[in-house]
């Protein structure tokens, strides 16, 4: 999945989930050493993965994205929650994500109530 795609999937995903367009994205650039796995608290953020290489791993209650498992038959890019990535592999991978961020609502009625 390029940016642009991963940008738009995330438009869609907000409206979808009743946050329209309060949400920040953030480009995130994972540099993981060889046999590292790294753990990311997602929350309630979205983490959609883009420009993967064959060897990384990425798993959450959102699903799995695993080249290299032959079982798997559908790859997820879209995660949240408690989101695992793994490089399995031995030598340096990179993992590209756009983190999409629901800002929360009541930061906007405290503006509301400073601007009355």
């Amino acid at each position: 999945m390029n940016e642009g795609t991963a940008i738009e999937v995330a438009k869609s995903k907000m409206k979808e989930l009743g946050v329209g367009e309060n949400y920040i994205i953030r480009y995130r650039h994972l540099r993981l050493d060889s046999q590292e796995k790294r753990r990311i608290k997602g929350e309630n953020h979205l983490y959609i993965l883009i420009q993967p290489t064959y060897w990384i791993k990425v798993k959450s209650k959102a699903g799995i994205y695993n080249m290299s498992d032959n079982g798997i038959n559908e790859l997820q890019h879209i995660h949240r929650g408690l989101i695992e990535v793994e490089n399995p592999s031995r030598r340096r991978l990179d993992a590209k994500f756009i983190q999409v961020i629901p800002l929360q609502k009541k930061l906007d009625k405290e503006v509301e109530l400073k601007q009355a």
